[in-house]
């Protein structure tokens, strides 16, 4: 017996061939066997917007939203408002009755169990197959009736998860933003993003996957509820990765141009933004850096909140040589070069980029700071004040040896990089 995957591969392969009314069969099989498949529900509605079946696909994608919305899988229930949009501009309208269920303030958003998408391995069973005798107008409209009716869904909580950086918003600012995203559909192998292209949007990743690689490496994989490309958009700086799709998949996608376009919620936008990513750059710093590892994940997280974040544009100074060191720094994102007064002039030891510390042979040596530190694109930068960062060397013989060995590594790197001085000790 073929099972969900099996059957959801010919879909997409009937879709690659043209032959849609072939993918109605499937898909109506699909939500046969499992009715909350809002998945294939919405990918019947865009196989009857593309067959000319406006109104038909238009209740279907006012089904998703509804159930969607309720069931607790906000971003399925926007992509669906989106699609539904694009055949009803007046389907705006709806945008304040999600607000109110999903923006900051609301009495619905908690913690609450959903029901999960089906089991991809489960086997589709007999009764679930379109007849083959059926007209393909007989398999279009039932695939629309199915589609769109309520049938083997159950009754859903009141409590509702947020939906993952929108949900800071208040219920105005959320809802006119959501006005300015678009919908972006993603068929497997096709590229959302591509390493070196201006970055002037950012991505909510609905439903499906990707694949984030640079250089041609893998780097990770990301599925819904993941943002993607938000660093490029936030320091005008050219895309970082190549984010591909490794499945069928929808992604939200908010450009530099909409955002303007709701002008009066950008300050609101860019702080939550901001938030989101620093949180999500500090979590990955805590899980891979090497001078976190002599602290368990209760301990990382105390630490973290420690760290105060700087935003700092390009060009400006964060140390300067000859002064009091003011603490250890990490680079969140962006990059800063390192520069040593010679009497020749500024000498370059270093460009620094996300995950690189600096300032710690100032603290180690009670010195003060032997080189300048500058930004060379705006960035962000997190600074644990010197008191904490020396309390840590004295108490934590790992914390003293990761950095003891970074500062004897960045001495040895200034010996091959600068002519031998009497005064010639470390970076800073």
């Amino acid at each position: 017996m073929p099972t969900r995957r099996d059957l959801s591969e010919q879909v997409d392969a009937a879709l690659l061939a043209r032959a849609p009314v072939d993918a109605l069969r499937g898909l109506v099989s699909l939500v046969r066997s499992a009715p909350h498949d809002f998945d294939s529900r919405l990918r019947i509605g865009d196989v009857l917007a593309s067959l000319g079946r406006a109104p038909q696909a238009a209740q279907v994608f006012a089904l998703v939203l509804a159930e969607a919305s309720a069931a607790g899988h906000p971003l399925m229930a926007l992509v669906a408002l989106k699609a539904l949009e694009a055949l009803d501009p007046a389907a705006r309208a709806l945008l304040p009755t999600f607000a109110s269920r999903y923006a900051a303030g609301s009495a619905s958003l908690g913690r609450a169990a959903r029901l999960g998408r089906p089991d991809d391995a489960a086997p589709v069973p007999p009764e679930a197959w379109v007849p083959v005798a059926w007209t393909d107008a007989q398999v279009c409209d039932a695939a629309a009736a199915l589609a769109a009716s309520r049938e083997g869904l159950p009754a859903w909580p009141g409590v509702v998860p947020a939906v993952p950086l929108l949900s800071e918003l208040p219920p105005e600012a959320f809802a006119n933003i959501l006005g300015t995203v678009k919908r972006r559909a993603l068929a497997t192998g096709e590229a959302a993003v591509r390493e070196g292209d201006p970055g002037d949007s950012f991505f909510l990743l609905a439903r499906g996957r990707v694949a984030v690689t640079r250089r041609g490496a893998a780097l990770a994989t990301l599925e819904e509820g993941a943002v993607f490309g938000e660093m490029a958009l936030l320091s005008a700086a050219p895309r970082a990765a190549t984010v591909t799709a490794t499945e069928p998949s929808d992604a939200l996608v908010f450009g530099r141009d909409a955002l303007n376009a709701a002008a009066r919620e950008l300050p609101v936008i860019a702080a939550a933004l901001e938030r989101f990513m620093r949180q999500r750059l500090v979590q990955r710093l805590l899980d891979t850096h090497p001078m976190f590892e002599p602290f368990d994940a209760g301990q990382r997280l105390q630490l973290a909140s420690r760290f105060e974040p700087r935003a700092v544009a390009a060009g400006q100074v964060l140390l300067r040589e000859g002064e009091p060191g003011s603490g250890l720094h990490v680079v969140l994102h962006g990059a800063v070069t390192v520069t040593r007064a010679t009497p020749t002039g500024p000498a370059q030891l270093a460009d620094l980029g996300p995950g690189d510390v600096f300032g710690e042979i100032s603290l180690l040596e009670a010195v003060p700071v032997t080189a300048t530190v500058t930004a060379t694109t705006g960035a962000m930068v997190l600074v644990l004040p010197s008191a904490v960062f020396l309390r840590l060397v004295e108490g934590v013989p790992g914390w003293r040896r990761y950095f003891e060995e970074l500062a004897d590594d960045r001495r040895m790197d200034q010996r091959l990089s600068l002519p031998p001085t009497p005064a010639a000790s470390g970076w800073y």
